[in-house]
């Protein structure tokens, strides 16, 4: 009785491992490179050395948001990130790490919010973005702050590296749209098809050379001084 207990066992385990290993190789990935040109001084555009900074992603695909929450971080008087890649649903984590007041703010339709006034001694504040898109963040102290919040509609993205390549895995079979955008630049996109335990490529080529337009406050006002800052 126990052998056949055994052996039943043996197959059930068998079943599932290997039902385990079927669905991970269902599953495609995507590689490829990212070249970033910008100005030269005398006109024309020259290759970047240093690629980071750009996020590659894909639409067409619904995930559920992580858990755990990211920070977009105030320091030196500057946003840590400049882009920071969420999916619907996540909430950030605002820590204050300088020693003076910043006040947070976006007037994006996407996601409208004001954290006020607060300093490294005061708590962090938070914010749950619900819907895909890009939210410009702002503080309405010191008009040089600016950071970008890609709230994405799932996981399946990967911030480039300095050698511009990337890797995103785990991506179920199918046909979407691949995305590589950084500030500054326009976004570029094509049409592409995950294969089950294939690697898929995807090379892309952006041109920095967009400005960030100047900001008003969170009341619509100029900043004291005229201090509109564009890059």
């Amino acid at each position: 009785m126990k052998t056949g207990i055994h052996i039943l066992v043996f197959f059930i385990l068998a079943f599932v491992f290997s039902t385990v290993g079927y669905s991970q190789s269902t599953k495609g990935s995507i590689t490829g490179t990212v070249k970033v040109l910008e100005k030269k001084l005398m006109g024309g555009l020259k290759e970047k050395d240093d690629t980071s900074g750009v996020l590659v992603y894909l639409t067409g695909l619904v995930t559920e948001p992580p858990k755990e929450i990211p920070n977009l971080i105030q320091e030196d008087k500057t946003f840590h990130p400049m882009l920071l890649p969420v999916v619907a649903g996540q909430t950030v984590s605002f820590p204050n790490y300088d020693n003076i007041y910043h006040n947070v703010f976006s007037v994006s339709p996407i996601k409208s919010f004001d954290l006020g006034q607060y300093k490294s001694t005061d708590p962090p504040k938070d914010v749950t973005f619900d819907k895909p898109g890009l939210v410009p963040v702002f503080c309405n102290i010191h008009p040089q702050m600016i950071s970008f919040v890609l709230i994405l509609e799932n996981k399946a993205f990967a911030e480039v590296g300095k050698d511009g390549k990337f890797v995103i895995t785990d991506v179920p079979p199918g046909r979407y749209t691949i995305n590589a955008w950084k500030p500054k630049t326009q976004r570029v996109n094509s049409e592409i098809e995950v294969l089950p335990g294939q690697e898929t490529v995807a090379n892309f080529e952006l041109k920095e050379i967009e400005k960030i337009p100047p900001h008003k406050r969170k009341d619509g006002s100029d900043y004291p001084g005229g201090d509109d800052w564009e890059s």
